[in-house]
């Protein structure tokens, strides 16, 4: 270290050594700005701009060599081959060329380093090159280290020259010009300290070599020339402050007219919810907003200008680069979208959990503008529209259209394929018993829970289906009625159990209808409808929960439908009559009323039985228009006779849960003329129990009128004591059933008595049905029964008056 700096200061002409480090460092300013102008170029321009600076960076590395020369004082003048010298000048020029090629297309910090890296490497050769050129007798004595060090030096300090140079500041230009020419010179004087001349001497003159005057000159023209290349770039920097001033100017003027303008579209890009971006020809990026990125899902950060569709792909949808399989999806969907661009349209893509909706429109030039949307949350509307318009919203089962659809599907398989289905139709009992006792939040739990329990024992191709209210329906394609029956047995074990809900414990139950494909029918309604017919038989039969098809239940229900015709027939033309039955005091014989008795002559039929064809209309919803004309026309009738007797009318259940029957009863009343003491209304416990709440509360509202109401068939069906003591009823009505064998049986006697006791008990008269002979009346008389109606006493008929006195009771 300390022989390089005793060369340096004792061998070296300070002049020309301050005038090689001028050079050097006019050289370096005008090479590091012209290079910042041609990273902003494209093409030509670039590759002009380039060959400018390689230019003045290699002469100036030269001049500065050669004037450092003529600084070093080696004791005899100095004479250079012409050759080697021209050689040293290209070397400087072509090498530093590659290396700033290479830093102006450089796109990190790695590849600027290694295009100084060339340049270090351009002014190491030059230099060694240049030494050369010297025509010496004898050869200089080199110390490999001082080389070795001159050239780490010069490629080191050029790659960070380019490195710093090529900021956004004019200070890192001058910085990076400060180390271009450090790197110059640490390199020279390196270089030149390594070697020892005192073994050479200067050869003879050969017409071939350049003295040191002739050098001089050579040099100086140089000079002028890297002087005019800095001037140049000054003259260039200035005139571009200049247009950017311009232009910056012009820019703020034409923003003054245009600001709420461009504030607006501004605000339009950063806030809108849709992505846009401008493509290039090529398929590149060349502007966007940061709603693109969040779209892609991208951090904001990531810089995406300049990017391809197949980048942006792998960017988005986290494609391995070595994945073979990977890239073709991610070429396939870029040539989808360049296609597209082309001609425009718009096409859905799923990222992830999200879909984006996105639109390519061409401008004309080969660009185009995406649009991109991301419509996740309408995919998920449209998702759980489908699923509501396919599902049960309580349950989550099928409903009716998607089991119909699905049906139709197994039935077209089973076709193809010589196959059977099994379709099962299923309601639950007692359920409205459920909903009225505890209520609708427990009932739409227990549909839930059997839902849940339904869908856990289902096997693959089996569908249960929730068609409304407590209806259910299943199907299932079998190949054996052994796997039929086992299907069968794990509906019946959901359909049969308890539910929790609350405190309360609900036992669950219900009916099965079962039908088969194609024994039972070969289309959906068919075997809908007997699957349908084979359940209300297993509702009516008490020891069969499960009631197959057969052809027999075809025929009941074509009997019904017809029954169900004529029903509405004889109500339109008055096709129904009344007759009456009389009701006597048992211990006096004198007459307390007459029961109102319906009688239908069917056309083609005869006579029918109310108990034939009362359920029909109630099924069908006839029962109404038909209570409602018992009702009015037998007030009219007993409004007429000469003596007042109070009638006895019979309400359905049915009738019983309209609320409009409160205002018909009174609409009658006052129509008829009627007094409300003679019209006594009569009710089963059953009718009362399937909604007994309203029913009372109905009840309760007509005998305020004065209407009496009596408990109808009192010792069947539920008989329960609590439906006595929540209503004041005015009269028991004794089942005709007791009295036919209340003559030989201690136990049906036994159970009269306790009823006529009860009635004692609450102060209400009973009175007994189905009273036939003189021995049935004899033990109720006995047992203190207030009244009683039966063929002994006297048989239905029609009212016929003459002179206003009861004359005859025709039969019907």
């Amino acid at each position: 270290m300390f022989s390089l700096l005793d060369f340096f200061f004792k061998d070296h002409d300070f002049l020309y050594v301050g005038m090689a480090a001028a050079v050097c460092m006019l050289s370096a300013y005008a090479c590091m700005s012209l290079l910042r102008h041609a990273v902003g170029m494209e093409g030509r321009t670039r590759t002009i701009w380039l060959t400018v600076s390689a230019l003045s960076v290699g002469l100036g590395i030269w001049s500065t060599h050669f004037v450092a020369m003529l600084a070093f004082r080696a004791g005899f003048p100095l004479q250079y081959d012409i050759v080697l010298t021209g050689v040293s000048l290209l070397i400087a020029i072509i090498l530093c060329g590659v290396g700033l090629a290479v830093a102006v297309r450089a796109t990190t910090i790695h590849d600027r380093f290694l295009g100084g890296a060339v340049v270090g490497a351009g002014i190491s050769a030059m230099h060694y090159v240049g030494i050369a050129a010297l025509l010496l007798e004898g050869r200089p004595v080199w110390s490999d280290g001082l080389v070795a060090t001159s050239i780490i030096a010069g490629i080191v300090l050029s790659g960070l020259a380019i490195v710093t140079a090529m900021g956004g500041s004019r200070w890192r230009l001058i910085g990076g010009a400060v180390l271009l020419t450090l790197a110059i010179c640490a390199m020279h004087f390196t270089a030149m300290g390594a070697a020892d001349f005192s073994n050479c001497l200067p050869l003879i003159h050969n017409g071939f070599d350049i003295d040191w005057q002739m050098m001089s000159l050579i040099v100086a023209v140089i000079t002028l020339l890297i002087l005019t290349a800095v001037l140049g770039s000054i003259v260039l920097d200035e005139a571009d402050r200049r247009r950017t001033e311009r232009e910056m100017l012009r820019e703020q003027l034409d923003a003054d007219r245009i600001a709420s303008v461009t504030q607006k579209l501004e605000l339009a890009l950063t806030h809108m919810g849709q992505a846009i971006a401008l493509y290039s020809a090529e398929g590149r990026i060349l502007l966007h907003n940061e709603r693109m990125l969040e779209l892609l899902g991208l951090p904001s950060h990531t810089s995406v200008e300049g990017k391809s569709l197949e980048e942006l792909a792998m960017m988005s949808y986290g494609f391995n680069p070595d994945d073979e399989l990977g890239l073709a999806g991610v070429e396939r969907i870029a040539r989808e979208h360049r296609e597209l661009a082309q001609r425009g349209g718009e096409i859905v893509h799923a990222i992830g959990d999200r879909f984006m909706r996105v639109r390519h429109n061409p401008i004309g030039d080969g660009r185009w503008v995406t649009m991109m949307e991301d419509i996740s949350e309408s995919k998920r509307n449209e998702a759980a529209i489908a699923h509501l318009a396919l599902h049960d919203t309580l349950t989550g089962l099928p409903n009716r259209a998607q089991f119909d659809e699905l049906f139709e599907r197994a039935l077209v398989e089973a076709e193809e394929k010589s196959g059977h289905v099994g379709v099962v139709a299923m309601d639950l009992d007692r359920f409205k018993e459920i909903n009225d006792s505890y209520g609708h939040a427990t009932g739409d739990q227990v549909l839930r829970v059997l839902a849940e329990r339904f869908t856990s024992v289902l096997k693959p191709g089996e569908v249960v289906a929730r068609l409304g209210g407590d209806e259910f329906a299943a199907f299932k394609p079998f190949s054996s009625i052994e796997a039929l029956r086992e299907f069968l047995e794990r509906i019946e074990g959901v359909l049969f159990g308890n539910v929790q809900h609350q405190e309360v414990l609900i036992a669950t139950g219900g009916s099965i209808g079962v039908a088969t494909y194609p024994e039972d029918g070969k289309d959906r309604s068919k075997l809908l409808s007997n699957a349908d017919l084979a359940m209300y038989r297993a509702k009516a039969d008490f020891d069969a929960h499960i009631c197959y098809y057969e052809a027999a239940m075809d025929e009941s229900a074509r009997w019904r439908r017809a029954m169900v015709k004529d029903l509405w027939n004889a109500i339109e033309n008055d096709g129904f009559e009344l007759a009456y039955q009389v009701q006597k005091s048992v211990a006096t014989s004198e007459i307390t009323g007459y029961e109102v008795l319906l009688r239908w002559n069917r056309p083609g039929h005869g006579w029918v039985s109310p108990a034939d064809f009362i359920p029909v209309a109630e099924e069908c919803g006839a029962i109404n228009a038909i209570g409602a004309w018992v009702l009015r026309t037998a007030c009219v009738e007993a409004a007429s006779w000469p003596s007042q007797h109070k009638i006895a009318v019979n309400v359905s259940g049915v009738q019983l849960a309209q609320l409009e029957l409160v205002d018909l009863v009174k609409m009658v009343l006052y129509q008829s003329g009627l007094a409300p003491e003679l019209l006594e209304l009569e009710v089963t416990e059953t009718a009362i129990i399937s909604d007994k709440k309203r029913a009372l509360n109905t009840l309760r509202q007509i005998r305020e009128m004065g209407v009496s109401i009596a408990i109808d068939d009192f010792g069947t069906g539920y008989s329960s004591l609590e439906t006595l003591r929540s209503f004041p009823f005015d009269k028991i009505k004794l089942d005709r059933s007791f009295m036919q064998e209340v003559e030989n049986s201690e136990q049906s006697k036994a159970i009269v008595r306790a009823i006529l006791a009860l009635g004692r008990s609450l102060s209400v008269p009973v009175l007994a049905e189905g009273v036939e002979t003189i021995e049935q009346l004899n033990v109720l008389r006995h047992e203190g029964c207030n009244e009683a109606q039966g063929f002994f006493l006297g048989r239905p008929g029609r009212m016929t008056w003459g002179d206003q006195k009861l004359v005859s009771l025709v039969m019907a």
